[in-house]
């Protein structure tokens, strides 16, 4: 096998879009596994961000930061379920209220509510840039900053690494380059992956790479794992 780092795919979506689809010739509906937002979200009462995490969606990261505020990571992927299957809640409503504004129709195609949908005045959202994320705390940032990494091999070997894989993956069949898995990591899972690789030394020295790189370029995260 082997592993490449990708790094941080462009953050601003029409970016995203043009990257995705010229440079790497991604599907969207896969590439949308790759593409994250993370948004402050403040609620004026407890409930609907209760019953939001009583319903388990997977895929997320999210963190209470100070009282009724809270940080939610989620994929492009992630978005697109919690429309089609939870447009019920408040939050999801407000998600979808406030990304359908901000973000290309492409990440909401064939997921848009068949009905009008309200504003709830109980929850506000703010997306929250890789500058801005740079300024929170280290054992926050090592959760809701995340990079992407491309693993070529044969098909034996990418499907045993799929268990030690912390968030969405996929495998693309290359015609010149083979079988390649996309996925994403934040910097503390990461760092957990890189404690279980032992059984795959054809990858060791790459993720020991990438491991010293994280570790320069965000020192203080990792007096946080």
């Amino acid at each position: 096998m082997k592993f490449n780092w990708i790094g941080s795919l462009p953050e601003e979506p029409k970016e995203f879009l043009l990257t995705v689809k010229n440079q790497f010739k991604l599907p969207l509906e896969e590439a949308f596994k790759l593409f994250y937002l993370t948004l402050r979200v403040k609620a004026s009462s407890d409930s609907p961000i209760y019953k939001f995490l009583e319903r388990t969606p997977t895929g997320i990261k999210f963190d209470e930061i100070g009282k009724r505020e809270f940080l939610l990571t989620l994929s492009g992927y992630t978005l697109r379920e919690l429309i089609s299957q939870h447009i019920d809640l408040k939050l999801v409503k407000n998600l979808y209220l406030f990304l359908s504004k901000e973000i290309p129709s492409e990440f909401l195609k064939d997921v848009l509510p068949k009905h009008s949908i309200l504003v709830s005045q109980d929850v506000l959202l703010e997306i929250l840039t890789t500058k801005e994320k740079a300024y929170l705390p280290a054992f926050l940032k090592a959760k809701h900053i995340l990079f992407t990494v491309k693993i070529e091999g044969a098909c034996e070997d990418l499907l045993k690494i799929t268990p030690f894989l912390p968030n969405f993956f996929f495998i693309l069949d290359h015609p010149s380059t083979g079988l390649s898995l996309y996925t994403s990591f934040s910097i503390s899972e990461f760092f957990l992956f890189s404690l279980k690789i032992e059984r795959f030394k054809s990858i060791k020295d790459e993720v020991e790479k990438i491991l010293e790189r994280l570790k320069a370029l965000f020192p203080e995260c990792f007096g946080e794992i």
